[in-house]
């Protein structure tokens, strides 16, 4: 395996003497997130709109927000836009923390983003993140036109967490199972290091113990408090990779990291993903570890492969 990028390994080491994010509750752990993006991720990038949001979630219990990011060079027809879920395990994260790394992909690909924020565990347990991820898609579809969208052709990404509820998107083996599906298919997908396995048995899950800021520790902290049950790991609609059939994905665009537990897992998806003839482009950053965006102000390398992944959209949201 190549060495992390020496900017990055410093960055997590010097994060070792903070209190880690495993040994928090989950309400101060979304602080300490949200606080190191803040601090070390991403400027604050110019666009030309943004606009909040408010619709009911899932079940009609509370209300669920939506932050748009139109580029200054938004088309009012015939384009694609990406409805954007944010990564955390589905414990912490936000449309906040994850504001700047949407502002940057926005400006940089030309693309309209639509940021979703959706509950979080443990007070709101599995599968409750995956029915208000397809509530939100459903509600974005059918008001485009509202959203200055018209017309548009909507892709499902994410990071981690997100990249995984965006893949179960497409996935219609899994909507039979809920109580809720999507209205239309997406066009498109863009995972960076997604979420696909929570049973970790991957060899990048067993070897992330350390120097990283994802380790298998965190991921398992995750899990806890994500899932009612550790039986629940077994099953597809938690770990993704369980799904033989992916024949209806449409284009595809992954990336993983040589320093992240999810890796191999990633890699897992787009071997699948090719032996069934669907559309993939797949980026591999041996030397950059999970959300090295997170510490954009601090690498070159996080700057340079934050580059590479607005490009990647850039070209996927191309007609």
């Amino acid at each position: 395996m190549t060495h992390l990028d020496p900017q990055q390994a410093r960055i997590a080491k010097l994060l070792d003497y903070l209190p880690a994010i495993h040994t928090l509750p989950p309400f101060m752990a979304r602080i300490s997130y949200t606080s190191l993006d803040r601090i070390l991720g991403i400027p604050k990038t110019k666009i030309k709109e943004i606009r909040d949001y408010k619709i009911s979630d899932y079940d009609d219990q509370g209300k669920m927000k939506l932050r748009v990011y139109y580029p200054t060079q938004v088309k009012p027809k015939n384009q694609k836009a990406l409805i954007y879920f944010h990564g955390g395990g589905c414990v912490i994260g936000s449309i906040n923390s994850h504001d700047r790394l949407c502002r940057k992909l926005c400006e940089d690909s030309q693309t309209p983003i639509i940021s979703v924020e959706y509950r979080l565990a443990p007070k709101y347990k599995f599968p409750t993140a995956i029915l208000d991820a397809i509530h939100a898609w459903n509600w974005i579809s059918q008001h485009l036109d509202d959203l200055g969208l018209t017309d548009h052709k909507l892709g499902a990404g994410g990071d981690s967490a997100g990249g995984y509820l965006a893949f179960l998107l497409s996935i219609p083996q899994s909507q039979t199972e809920l109580d809720i599906s999507p209205i239309i298919s997406p066009k498109f997908l863009y995972l960076l290091y997604p979420m696909m396995d929570l049973r970790g048995l991957a060899q990048s899950y067993k070897n992330a113990n350390q120097g990283v800021l994802l380790t298998n520790t965190l991921m398992d902290y995750f899990s806890k408090h994500y899932l009612n049950n550790e039986a629940q790991k077994e099953l597809p609609l938690a770990s993704p990779l369980l799904f033989s059939d992916l024949s209806p994905l449409p284009e595809t665009y992954i990336l993983t990291c040589g320093h992240d537990p999810l890796c191999d897992d990633g890699i897992t998806l787009v071997e699948h993903l090719n032996s069934q003839n669907i559309p993939v482009k797949h980026d591999h950053l041996e030397d950059c570890m999970h959300s090295f965006v997170s510490v954009y102000r601090m690498s070159r390398r996080a700057q340079q492969a934050t580059q590479l992944i607005s490009k990647r959209l850039q070209e996927i949201a191309l007609l």
